[in-house]
């Protein structure tokens, strides 16, 4: 083709190459511009698809967080406070009224290989009322007057020793004494056993025979609570002492609180079958 390699025109032949090159390398400029941005934009999407499969994998080479659940919660039953006199759940076991400046509460303690109390002997306490709780066979609040245990015949004081004891040997001024009266039956027969505020009283002495506080002076509530003793077991009764003073049938009694120094307290159970049974203690109010 003449025309392409002798070009026609009224210029010389040597512009029209000229102009052919410049359109030849502008041609190949750009088809280098578009090669290069095709190539980089696929690397640009290679890295990224790279980094979005690395987000996964990472999140997946970490093994999620373990939740904590909590154990068990402790079970049975605890020994419910009460007021200073009897009371309670006639179905069952449960707080025990109290009055007169006391609280009491009722729990069952383990049966067998507990030693018979000695029928006396403590740390005595001080003024103010006191609670108490019973413990036997199975731990928790005793059954209050139901049925099974109405029909168990009543503990002959032969078969019953008393125990009491003080929490501590001495209290200091904010404490508030705490006295347990453990009632232990001594045969293989189970009886049943009144621990009511009118049937199971502590009463605290001080110098001189001074008598301070009774459980017994004004109880909120004079009703019977029977309990079952099991054979060779025990009812405890925890008495605590506000450090008050009390009277007989609720009289008023002196404000002054009780001063420092030695306190015998006294336990008396009359809820038998026969003669009452009681038990001694000492404790020390301290400044």
């Amino acid at each position: 083709m003449p025309s392409l390699r002798q070009p026609v025109g009224p210029l010389p032949a040597s512009i029209y190459w000229r102009r052919r090159v410049v359109v030849l390398a502008a041609v190949a400029a750009v088809i280098a511009l578009i090669a290069w941005l095709m190539t980089d934009q696929g690397g640009d999407g290679g890295s990224q698809s790279k980094a979005a499969q690395a987000v996964p994998s990472q999140s997946q080479s970490q093994s999620p967080a373990q939740a904590i659940t909590p154990g068990a919660s402790p079970s049975g039953p605890a020994a419910p406070p009460g007021g200073g006199s009897t009371g309670g759940n006639p179905n069952g076991g449960g707080p025990v009224a109290g009055g007169g400046g006391s609280e009491v509460s009722l729990s069952t303690g383990g049966t067998g290989g507990a030693n018979p109390a000695p029928a006396g002997g403590g740390a005595a306490g001080s003024g103010g009322g006191t609670g108490g709780g019973a413990s036997g066979s199975s731990g928790g609040a005793p059954a209050v007057n139901t049925a099974e245990v109405m029909a168990l015949p009543v503990c002959a004081s032969s078969q019953v020793a008393l125990e009491l004891a003080g929490t501590q040997n001495s209290f200091q001024p904010k404490d508030k004494p705490r006295l347990a009266l453990t009632v232990k039956n001594s045969s293989g027969t189970n009886c049943r056993v009144d621990l009511g505020r009118s049937a199971s009283v502590i009463t605290v002495s001080g110098n001189g025979n001074d008598r301070v506080w009774s459980s017994g002076d004004c109880p909120s509530d004079k009703g019977s609570i029977w309990v079952q003793l099991p054979a060779n077991g025990s009812q405890t009764e925890t008495f605590t002492w506000d450090r008050s003073r009390s009277k007989p049938q609720c009289a008023t009694a002196e404000q002054a609180p009780p001063a420092n120094g030695t306190y015998v307290v006294l336990a008396e159970l009359t809820g038998l079958s026969g003669d009452k049974v009681s038990a001694r203690t000492s404790i020390r109010l301290d400044s």
